[in-house]
């Protein structure tokens, strides 16, 4: 015991200096550290307790009770030039500069508890707690122009903490001396959202015909920085269903479908409206009056109450595995998403506290408005390769290759959801059995593809922009570190 607990340190201390990435969409790839190793190619073999996530009717091939656990632990880094205007002129934005989201590390244990029952002759059954969505980014990329207001917005001006957590209920059983294994996995979902951005609103003085008042939004006034905050959270419920079935005694294929999920969520928001400072125009109209209101350089903030759902993506996966010899298994996986059931956010809001006076009506307007942020979608494939190797009776190898198809495109890209394009995966794994112990490590590189989002879109008519035109890059690093034991 003495040398597992130092081995298993030592493995520690590795994982907490490596970091991770995330799949197409919003998807979460730290999970399985066999799977992950072998690139996900894992739903024709499913043998460990992420068979809860690859293939629910994995678990009728464990054939002991059995704990296991798995952490990864990433930091997310990408880069964006931004390229952003108002009409030509310069908005505010870090135009021409190379920008880095922020610098964090981050990590997500995960695990599951397994036993095989005497019901229906016998079934397995296990319970796991795992983060099957994820997405962590916070930018800062706007900074006010100093002749319009010197206040300081928030560093986390583009900010999106998302994460869907599923509470599953894992049940298989074997038919037909155990050639067929079919699986379902019930889960109770709580999702999480940390959502912040920053927009450009139209000054409300600016179609006055009014000489004087349309002043007020003379260039650079005639944008209003509006810099929100909303932090909720729901409960969804959701299901997927697995089948294995062993073709041959060196062949065996498997089938996993993921149902469609739907999350309300509700919180508080806060709000920040960053007015212009013109003290010269303000001098010709009275202290009380809400036009000098828009031109003391005025940064109001105002509270609501807000609630959004959000709807996570059917997905169909089929893998195929061939046991080569005694000590090789080639695994080949294809996974089908349909992202275009996503549709973005709409935020609705209510209760709202701090506004200014009630006669201060184009104000209030301003700030009394519910928020969309679309997200336009295609639905999205990949494509997964894997190899085990066993080396000895205690130590496996493991690699992996992986083709990720994009499902964005430039009309909502927005830096909150980072998925920038077709990604390429290279992973490595090792695994160690001591007795009854487990212990596992894989570590992946992910290659994105450069992307250049060229034009600014107001995809849904509301007068927003609903993308973000920047060139971005972006290359990660994936690790995770599982233990487990079976009695």
């Amino acid at each position: 015991m003495g040398a597992l607990r130092f081995f298993a340190f030592c493995l520690l201390l590795i994982v907490l200096i490596l970091p991770s990435a995330f799949g197409s969409g919003f998807m979460f790839d730290g999970l399985g550290v066999k799977a992950r190793g072998m690139g996900g190619a894992f739903r024709a073999l499913a043998d460990d307790w992420s068979a809860a996530y690859y293939n629910p009717a994995g678990y009728n091939l464990i054939q002991d009770n059995y704990i296991a656990g798995n952490v990864a632990v990433f930091h997310n880094r990408y880069t964006a030039i931004p390229d952003i205007t108002w009409n030509g002129y310069e908005s505010g934005f870090y135009n021409g500069v190379e920008v880095y989201n922020e610098h964090e590390v981050l990590n997500v244990p995960q695990g599951a508890i397994l036993t095989r029952l005497p019901i229906f002759g016998e079934t397995v059954m296990g319970f796991s707690i795992m983060q099957i969505f994820d997405q962590n980014q916070s930018w800062e990329l706007f900074a006010n122009i100093p002749v319009y207001n010197t206040s300081t917005i928030p560093s986390k001006q583009f900010y999106n903490n998302f994460d869907i957590v599923a509470f599953q209920i894992t049940a298989a059983k074997g038919f037909s001396e155990d050639k067929l294994s079919l699986g379902i996995g019930l889960s109770l979902l709580r999702g999480d959202l940390y959502y912040n951005s920053l927009i450009l609103r139209d000054n409300p003085y600016t179609d006055e015909t009014n000489p004087d008042l349309a002043s007020i939004a003379d260039r650079p006034y005639d944008k209003i920085p509006e810099w929100y905050s909303n932090d909720g959270m729901g409960w969804g419920f959701g299901y997927r269903a697995g089948m294995l079935y062993k073709l041959t005694d060196k062949i065996n294929v498997g089938v996993v479908f993921s149902g469609q999920t739907s999350i309300d969520i509700d919180g508080e928001s806060n709000f920040r409206y960053y007015l212009g400072d013109n003290p010269s125009l303000a001098e010709n109209f009275f202290d009380t009056t809400e036009e000098r209101y828009f031109l003391d350089g005025n940064v109001a903030e105002v509270s609501a109450d807000f609630e959004t759902s959000f709807d996570t993506p059917n997905s169909i996966a089929a893998g195929i595995a061939c046991m080569a010899t005694d000590r090789l298994t080639l695994a080949v996986d294809g996974e089908w998403v349909f992202w275009s059931q996503f549709e973005g956010f709409e935020f609705t809001y209510t209760n709202y506290e701090g506004f200014p006076s009630e006669s201060f009506g184009r104000a209030i307007s301003l700030m009394n408005t519910d928020i969309t942020v679309p997200v336009e979608w295609e639905d999205a494939g990949r494509i997964m390769a894997g190899a085990s190797y066993k080396l000895n009776n205690f130590a496996e190898l493991r690699g992996g290759f992986g083709v990720d198809q994009t499902a964005l495109t430039e009309e909502t890209f927005i830096p909150q959801f980072i998925d920038l394009n077709t990604k390429y995966s290279y992973s490595l794994g090792v695994g160690v059995e001591i007795g009854f112990w487990h212990l596992d490590i894989a570590t992946s590189y992910i290659h994105y593809k450069d992307l250049d989002v060229p034009n600014q879109t107001d995809f849904d008519g509301d007068g927003l922009r609903d993308n973000f035109s920047a060139y971005y890059e972006g290359d990660n690093y994936q690790t995770v570190l599982g233990i487990s034991y079976r009695f």
